[in-house]
């Protein structure tokens, strides 16, 4: 997977379906339900992105993309997508998920880049996020963008049962 073939494009209401999906795929012990994506794509509060790789793209010979299954979009393939509420001068990354066969290729970070975008586009000066205690990847890759650990939710996910890591990163002013 080439990250420079994937383009960060922002989800709308129409895209409800394919975060469903993504959700199925990416959180099968506990994923959102159709209510709530379709409450958040609707908040004036939330920005959505997907991690789209566009049809030309994704056959690109000798490109890795050819061997990784997306799911269809009108234009391309996602690979994953992101979430962000931002209310004031404080966001909160409420999702971020990279299908499995496109994981460890920097996608995920390019999703966590654009959501910080989206944070300081709307004035925030800091952004939360709630990781899975387990999740040491995710963990890692959030501390390399800039974000701390301050605090842990226990009980926090379900199925299975598990604490959250809280971390939090202080953004430049804008």
């Amino acid at each position: 997977m080439s990250p420079r073939r994937v383009h960060i494009i922002r989800a709308g209401k129409p895209d409800a379906q394919l975060l469903l999906e993504l959700e199925q795929l990416l959180f099968p012990e506990d994923p959102w339900t159709e209510g709530m994506i379709r409450e958040e794509l609707a908040s004036p509060y939330s920005d959505y992105l997907l991690a789209l790789a566009p049809d030309e793209e994704t056959r690109a010979e000798g490109d890795d993309l050819s061997q990784v299954r997306g799911l269809a979009r009108a234009g391309g393939l996602v690979f994953g997508y992101g979430g962000i509420k931002t209310l004031g001068d404080s966001a909160d990354i409420m999702t971020i998920g990279i299908l499995p066969q496109a994981r460890r290729t920097g996608l995920g970070r390019m999703l966590v880049k654009a959501l910080l975008e989206e944070a300081v586009r709307r004035g925030a000066r800091t952004v939360f996020l709630e990781v899975r205690e387990s999740n040491q990847g995710a963990r890692a890759l959030y501390t390399s963008e800039g974000f701390r650990e301050v605090g842990r939710i226990r009980r926090y996910f379900h199925n299975p049962l598990e604490d959250a890591i809280t971390m939090l990163k202080e953004l430049e002013s804008n």
